[in-house]
């Protein structure tokens, strides 16, 4: 009446195959939800990031006015810090300002002196001491000034132009203290790149002619190859606005995430990278890893190597990297902005 040896042991067979296929399938349904968990989250912190972006650059004010001091205080600028990384600084329109808990008081007091420009400001406002915005505000987004590290700042002042603007570098990056007038606005950030439509562009791409720098007075910074060099910080006639600008975003991903290791130590030379590990790296677009400082592009994974590698781009250099490594790789986003009532057509580049 009972079971024999033979029956027992088939039976722990079938169990113990059972038991196997269901832990696999468990860890796949792990893996896959891990990944989306991933994916949902950097792509809801890259929205959140662009939709700011994308806010304040609908809202670039491209009307540009002289100020006391006899120059343009309407500016749109986009080079680099001393770390060769991208900022952008221009002026927006300020909408709702009287519905602002803090620059609806603004100007309500004959001698006001003080800025909105995230510093004391709620203290400035009870005061009375805040001065009008006059509807505009000047805009600043920069890195921070360490290298090593991937925060992105976010700056604001009202009332535009004058000895304390944004647009003077000595008010933005103080001999002590790191950045003023700057509050943090996101982490994670690994590259960030503006492109610029101009009346000669055609695509964002190739021989397309984008800009990706730009200077709407044509005389406050050199931008080298011919691009806005005939023109004067002090005529606000000649002044060009971008009619579209392409912003590219890259985020670390949002949970820890293993990334792939050098197997050996590269050289600046080098078009193959072997890594001990490529899941989840990017193949079809922005098919970039970032290894100590410098940026890489490859054209196909196969087998743990990176091929096709074009080395030091992003405006990075070419260096050699240790075994061990890692190659970090993140998510990556692009949007194109409309900047509405855009001035162009006084400029050609030819």
């Amino acid at each position: 009446r009972g079971m024999t040896l033979v029956e027992l042991l088939v039976a722990m067979a079938v169990f113990i195959v059972l038991g196997s296929s269901l832990v696999m399938f468990l860890r796949i349904g792990i893996d896959t939800w891990r990944i989306a968990e991933i994916r949902r989250e950097s792509f809801e912190r890259g929205q959140a990031i662009l939709d700011q972006l994308t806010s304040d650059l609908r809202s670039l004010h491209p009307d540009p006015y002289h100020g006391d001091n006899g120059d343009v205080d309407v500016l749109c600028l986009s080079d680099y810090d001393v770390n060769s990384r991208q900022r952008l600084r221009f002026v927006r329109s300020l909408a709702g300002e009287m519905r602002h808990p803090i620059t609806r008081e603004a100007g309500s007091l004959t001698g006001a002196y003080a800025d909105y420009d995230f510093e004391n400001d709620a203290f400035e406002s009870r005061q009375g001491v805040l001065l009008a915005p006059g509807g505009l505000q000047e805009v600043i987004y920069v890195f921070d000034p360490v290298p090593t590290n991937e925060l992105l700042w976010r700056g604001v002042r009202s009332p535009v132009g004058g000895e304390r603007s944004l647009f003077l570098d000595g008010n933005v990056y103080p001999e002590e203290g790191g950045l003023r007038h700057c509050r943090p606005f996101a982490d994670g950030v690994l590259y960030l790149e503006y492109n610029f439509w101009g009346p000669d562009t055609s695509a964002w791409s190739g021989e397309g002619g984008m800009i990706p720098e730009w200077d709407s007075t044509r005389g406050e910074i050199d931008l080298g190859d011919g691009k806005f060099s005939i023109g004067s910080r002090h005529d606000p006639r000649d002044d060009i606005f971008p009619s579209r600008v392409q912003v590219i975003l890259v985020l670390r991903p949002a949970r820890a995430a293993r990334f792939g290791r050098l197997r050996d130590e590269i050289d600046a030379d080098d078009d193959e990278i072997v890594l001990d590990n490529t899941k989840n790296y990017p193949e079809a677009s922005f098919p970039y890893v970032r290894i100590d400082s410098e940026w890489i592009r490859y054209t196909s994974i196969k087998g743990g190597k990176l091929l096709g590698c074009t080395r030091g781009v992003r405006g990075t250099e070419a260096i050699e990297h240790e075994s061990g490594t890692p190659a970090v790789y993140g998510t990556s986003f692009s949007r194109v902005v409309r900047i509405p009532g855009s001035r162009d057509s006084r400029w050609s580049s030819k």
